[in-house]
Formats: C-alpha cells, sequence, structure tokens
C-alpha cells in the first residue's frame, strides 16, 4: 500500500468513526436543541442565555469567535444553533458563521446586531435568507426567531 492509498484509507476510517458516534436524529429530536451563543458583550450574554435556557434549551456561549469555534471543535454533541453577534472585535459574526458551518455542516445561524441596516449591509455584506434579529430584542423575539429556524 503506497501512502496516497494509507492517507486514503486513513482518512476513510475517520470519516466512518465520526458518523458511528453521530447521534441520530431519532437522538437528536429527543434532546433539547443545543445553541451556541456568541457576543463580546457579557450582559446582552447573559440575558439571551437566561431566556434560551429558561426555554428548555442547551445554550454554550462564547464572547468571541475564536473561543466560540474552539467549543464547536471540542463539544461532542449536535450544535443546532449558532447565534451570533455581527460586530465583534477579532472576528465578525460572518466570519464565525462562515467558519463554523465548514466544521458542523447541519448548524443553523441567526445573526444579530444593534447596528443600523446600512451599516449592517455595508460591513458584511448580508445576502438573501439569512435570519437577523435587531438588538435591543425582547425575549418574545429572541425566541421566535430562534423556533422559526430551528422548525425549518
Amino acid at each position: 500500500m503506497n501512502i496516497t492509498q494509507q492517507k486514503d484509507s486513513l482518512e476513510m476510517k475517520q470519516v466512518v468513526q465520526r458518523a458511528e458516534s453521530a447521534p441520530s436524529l431519532a437522538e437528536d429530536r429527543q434532546r433539547p436543541p443545543t445553541i451556541l451563543l456568541v457576543d463580546d458583550e457579557d450582559p446582552l450574554r447573559d440575558v439571551a442565555k437566561k431566556i434560551l435556557r429558561s426555554h428548555g434549551y442547551t445554550v454554550l456561549e462564547a464572547k468571541d469567535g475564536n473561543t466560540c469555534l474552539k467549543i464547536a471543535q471540542e463539544y461532542p454533541g449536535p450544535i443546532h444553533l449558532l447565534v451570533t453577534d455581527l460586530f465583534m472585535p477579532g472576528m465578525s459574526g460572518r466570519e464565525v458563521a462562515d467558519r463554523l458551518v465548514t466544521l458542523r455542516e447541519r448548524t443553523r445561524v441567526l445573526y444579530m446586531s444593534g447596528h443600523s441596516n446600512e451599516a449592517i449591509l455595508s460591513h458584511c455584506g448580508l445576502y438573501p435568507g439569512i435570519v437577523f434579529v435587531h438588538k435591543p430584542f425582547s425575549p418574545e423575539t429572541l425566541l421566535r426567531k430562534v423556533s422559526e429556524i430551528l422548525r425549518t
């Protein structure tokens, strides 16, 4: 067996191991959805976390993009939804989402921001079909957006 064949064989084994260790869709539906919440503002992140947890969601939290990606790489279960601020130091929410979805293809994304629509469009170049919530938001608005995304 040459080096290329060994590499291909190893990659295939890794894919099979990941598939075997991944929970089935039935198992996913029995657990509360897991949300990865990313915002550099501690008070807002804390409020959003409390709202989501009080409605049965499992919430993982990060204060920045790098921490978010580390959690996404290390968390053993599914991450159903990424809720991310668009404007954060270091890495924008758009970049966080783009990178996370390459790691976890089934993760959906909800963007949030307190900036004007013009600032959002010019900074992030958002595209049709994205789901967005303006900050500050009410608990009902956040929960409605999360529920809408998770149902699709």
